[in-house]
């Protein structure tokens, strides 16, 4: 790993999730991750009179993995749309992990509310109430969804 960083901007409670799931800061993603493959595919050279990208509030501090065809020292920038692509893809894993590890079965007659901050807790997001609230809207969001599906597959078979 290189010791070229680029600073991404994410939100509080995926930053912490992502530090707390990558061992530390800077984030260093595992090799032929499809994060690493985004990084791959879009990092450039920095344009001549291209801002230098710099540390900031709310902003996440990834190391660049060294390629064959790409040496971070020389491709270092990335694109606005390649940012919201790595912010994307992080978010999904976000999202995925979520569903995967508080929709089973085994969860049934919990309270979703304890269930949430237990999650939180284990997986390095600071237990505050709007960390709380972002991820109960998006799991929520998410089981409306299959909701919505078994409820249409009810009314069909009726």
């Amino acid at each position: 790993m290189s010791e070229v960083l680029i600073h991404l901007k994410l939100d509080n409670y995926l930053a912490q999730w992502l530090i707390n799931e990558s061992g530390g800061v800077p984030v260093v993603f595992k090799k032929h991750s499809v994060e690493n493959d985004i990084l791959h595919c879009n990092l450039k050279e920095r344009p001549l009179f291209g801002r230098k990208d710099k540390p900031g509030n709310g902003k996440l501090p990834i190391a660049l993995p060294y390629f064959k065809d790409r040496d971070p020292r020389k491709y270092c920038f990335l694109s606005k749309p390649a940012r919201l692509a790595l912010a994307e893809c992080i978010r999904s894993r976000f999202v995925l992990e979520l569903w995967k590890d508080l929709h089973r079965f085994g969860n049934i007659g919990k309270r979703k509310q304890d269930l949430i901050w237990a999650w939180m807790d284990a997986h390095g997001i600071e237990m505050t109430e709007t960390n709380w609230n972002t991820i109960a809207k998006i799991y929520k969001r998410k089981r409306d969804i299959y909701r919505k599906k078994k409820q249409r597959e009810k009314v069909k078979k009726s």
